[in-house]
């Protein structure tokens, strides 16, 4: 536990301590400066050096009010110093002992690494419009009918055009030959839910639905049908019945009677009458979460007052949400589940768009729309930087390809051979850069990818599916191009990703150096405990057992059986039969002086059994166990508090080492300046 713990809270200081620059220039293992212009402030015999500006970025950075810190004497400045000198020797000493070198160090980092560079692998002015885009939109409310024909996005080319023809022969019926949308969605969308809704959807905004769709939507004026929509599901056409503006986000709950021979209301007639009467109830003043409790036959929310949270409900509760306002009830309404009444119970006011703006980027990153963006950057890169593609070298690929390596090629299980392909792997497909900084991918790497990718195309040709994994290649090689000039672009990034680097060599070797041996050195542990013992002292204490419910009725059968004799199993059983939650039976250990039970506890002797005794919102039988006198704590007793010192004399144990190892030395006038 005291690892698991020490894991967290190290990799929050791994992750955001420092920020020191990660493709800086570096010397062997260790970085140097960065900024020619900039004294060192640090030399260590090893070479490294820290420069002024570089130290200073750091502080900053980790103190907000650093501007406080430098007045006076400067002391936290001087402090930090010493803290930072040991950052430095403990990063150092993880390189020598080439901890940045193994498998699990490259993995760790390279997950790390990706995760930190999405946000640069998006084209700013894109992604600033999709936000504003989005918050314009979750300013209003759309209810909206539609009419599906499937088309899935790998469906070959003739069954696409099939479908797309089809949504624009049943666009004209309606348009220019006045069928009804509704009946139109009941005979012909191949969306299941069509023929019992006609195709409504109810009330959505923005990333209530998939994102051409909802553009679709929101591009269709009131009372129209708008031009096919493709999204991965199909073709659709989408007539808006409504727009309304959006009062915000709104929390409900409900009532629900349902008809069967399990509830109350076993016909229509019962369940109509029981709503009607619940909804006098609400009517002459009842209170709504009370009535939820006793009456709603939706177990879940019940137990909550009727609570459904501040989600989208289904088509009929959504529309009334909508319409409620904050404190308001519906009438009686009926749906496929039963019989509702809705209330809504809050009602958070549209925020603005600078507080509307953090959480709009952060969903537009896991949303499809993200990939505007992203194409939008793909694009600028390849132009920018002399993309090249050799269409004949992908030719040859699919040209070779047999018919047994298509059937396997278009489900997914096709590997390539030395003895077969060969002489296509230095087959070059693209090149992308300028002068020394060229990457270019071979057909040897684009097969790679085919490999992991995994990805079969049912009933594709050679190449319908070669244009396809080609079309994935590329995209994931201009980025990986990006990815590799980010550094360059934006200090940063470069910064932060150095940052983890050097965070999570940290931990790794102060894990094995200091946390892990702490716990798993038992002997070391003991002989620490041995020599320091003073250091265990403890006050009175007492070893009390304890009985502890809620409920002081519960606690009442418990006396009685301890006073039979019976075990704590076989209390426990008798006293928990309905509910696990109501007795806790534990022995613990108190400290005079250091807990918050009764002082009187400390003076009851070895077997004192008190009486029902009142704990804040519980109750408690208290058993005097043993009654141990001030004095040194055992070791099982101080091991928790031995294992944190042990830690900690491991830790100046080793500091001291890395002093003598890495010598340094701090250029006093450059100290003098600093901040200056």
């Amino acid at each position: 536990m005291l690892i698991m713990i020490m894991r967290k809270v190290t990799l929050v200081f791994a992750l955001i301590l420092l920020s020191i620059g990660f493709y800086s220039c570096r010397t062997g293992k260790s970085a140097q400066s960065s900024k020619g212009n900039s004294p060192a402030l640090l030399t260590f015999d090893n070479g490294e050096k820290v420069d002024k500006s570089e130290f200073e970025r750091v502080y900053k950075k980790n103190n907000p009010d650093w501007q406080d810190d430098v007045k006076g004497d400067g002391a936290p400045v001087k402090e930090y110093l010493g803290l930072y000198i040991n950052f430095k020797r403990k990063v150092m000493e993880a390189e020598a002992l080439g901890l940045d070198e193994t498998d699990a160090f490259k993995k760790e980092f390279e997950g790390y690494r990706k995760q930190l560079a999405q946000p640069y692998l998006v084209e700013k002015k894109v992604q600033e419009g999709l936000i504003h885009e989005a918050y314009d939109r979750s300013k209003e409310f759309i209810s909206a009918s539609h009419i599906l024909i499937m088309a899935s996005e790998d469906a070959k080319p003739e069954d696409t055009l099939k479908a797309y023809k089809k949504i624009l022969a049943i666009r004209d019926s309606i348009v220019n030959h006045g069928k009804d949308f509704a009946t139109m969605a009941a005979r012909h969308s191949q969306d299941p839910s069509a023929k019992q809704n006609k195709g409504y959807l109810g009330y959505f905004s923005a990333f209530d639905m998939v994102y051409p769709f909802e553009t679709g939507a929101y591009n269709t004026p009131k009372g129209k049908v708008s031009q096919p929509v493709r999204t991965g599901y199909g073709y659709h056409l989408i007539y808006v019945k409504d727009r309304v503006p959006s009062n915000g986000k709104k929390s409900a709950a409900h009532i629900i009677i349902r008809i069967g021979p399990q509830y109350s209301a076993k016909d229509t007639g019962m369940a109509v009458s029981k709503i009607n009467e619940i909804y006098q109830k609400l009517q002459n003043g009842g209170d709504f979460a009370e009535l939820a409790g006793l009456y709603s036959d939706d177990p879940v929310t019940a137990k909550r007052g009727g609570d459904l949270g501040n989600g989208r409900l289904i088509p009929e509760m959504e529309e009334l949400k909508i319409k409620l306002r904050k404190g308001e009830f519906s009438q009686p309404f009926n749906t496929a589940f039963g019989w509702h009444i809705l209330k809504v119970t809050d009602e958070e006011p549209l925020k603005s768009f600078e507080e509307s703006e953090p959480a709009l980027k952060s969903r537009i990153s896991k949303d499809a729309r993200s990939y505007l963006s992203r194409d939008r950057l793909i694009e600028r890169v390849k132009k920018e930087n002399d993309w090249k593609f050799y269409q004949a070298a992908a030719d040859k690929f699919s040209d070779q390809i047999t018919q047994e390596d298509l059937n396997k090629y278009s489900k997914g299980f096709w590997r390539y051979s030395d003895s077969l392909h060969s002489s296509l792997y230095p087959e070059v497909v693209y090149t992308l850069g300028k002068g020394d900084n060229v990457q270019k991918g071979t057909l040897k790497d684009y097969m790679d990818f085919y490999v992991k990718y995994r990805k079969g195309f049912e009933g594709a040709t050679a190449r319908q599916v070669t244009d396809k994994i080609m079309e994935e290649f590329v995209e994931s090689e201009v980025l990986r191009f990006e990815e590799n000039q980010l550094p360059k672009k934006y200090p940063e990034y470069r910064d932060l990703v150095k940052e983890y680097r050097d965070g999570i060599l940290l931990f790794t070797l102060t894990e094995d150096k200091v946390w892990r041996k702490a716990v798993e050195d038992t002997t070391g542990l003991k002989q620490y405990y041995a020599d320091h013992k003073d250091k265990f002292q403890a006050g009175k204490r007492v070893v009390i057992h304890e009985y502890v419910a809620s409920d002081r009725d519960a606690l009442v059968s418990v006396e009685q059986m301890i006073s039979e004799g019976k075990s704590d199993e076989e209390i426990e059983h008798t006293v928990n039969e309905e509910s696990a939650l109501t007795l806790k039976i534990r022995t613990l250990t108190y400290e005079q002086g250091k807990s918050e039970i009764d002082e009187n506890v400390f003076n009851y002797p070895t077997a004192f059994q008190t009486d029902i005794m009142k704990d804040g919102d519980n109750y408690r039988i208290m058993i005097v166990k043993e009654v141990i006198p001030a004095g040194i704590k055992s070791f099982a007793d101080a091991k928790s508090e031995a294992i944190t010192q042990y830690q900690n004399y491991l830790e100046s144990t080793w500091l001291a080492e890395l002093e003598k190892k890495y010598p340094v030395k701090v250029d006093q006038k450059v100290y003098d300046s600093l901040f200056k």
